[in-house]
């Protein structure tokens, strides 16, 4: 699975292994975006929280950078916090087991849509607005967050309603980038 990890997040995941080649990397990223997240990090009331979001799908996944203790533990809190989200959209548990297999272990390479990196932006901002209204349970986090309205007039480019069809679409293998 490829996270497309900004500059600022890096430090967070130094321990994960990095692509070979970045351009082969973002083909292959490209032509699978079923298995392709980007992350960043923001600063949120003194919180350094990590964003991923699902290049796909309007899937988000928020994880306090405080809890990142090891290598480990941030894909266990990723791979945790994305279970618990799942059935909220109406995905079968054994689905979520069969995309963990199919996406692998995490290959960091750089960001690629720079729409991506702003939506995450934008995300940043509501999770900072959620945190002043007292949310911070994670999982109300995570759905509230997936669901943060266009702050332009650009709108992203999958919704919340439609995930369970994005995913569905994309079939659960890896596609070939040159075709």
């Amino acid at each position: 699975m490829y996270l497309n990890v900004t500059q600022k997040s890096r430090d967070l995941f130094r321990d994960y292994p990095v692509v070979r080649s970045t351009d082969r990397a973002q083909a292959a990223a490209l032509a699978n975006p079923l298995f392709s997240w980007h992350a960043t990090t923001v600063m949120a009331h003194h919180q350094r929280l990590l964003l991923f979001g699902h290049d796909a799908s309007a899937l988000c996944v928020v994880v306090d950078a405080a809890n990142v203790t090891a290598t480990q533990r941030l894909a266990d809190q990723f791979w945790d916090q994305l279970a618990q989200q799942w059935p909220q959209y109406g995905l079968q548990s054994a689905n979520l087991k069969a995309y963990r297999q199919t996406a692998g272990s995490w290959q960091i390479n750089a960001p690629i849509v720079h729409q991506h990196v702003r939506r995450l932006n934008e995300q940043g901002m509501y999770a900072s607005f959620l945190l002043d209204q007292g949310i911070t349970i994670p999982l109300e986090l995570d759905l509230l967050v997936a669901k943060t309205p266009p702050l332009g007039r650009q709108q992203p480019p999958h919704v919340v309603a439609n995930i369970a069809a994005d995913l569905a679409v994309q079939g659960n293998h890896w596609r070939d980038p040159k075709g």
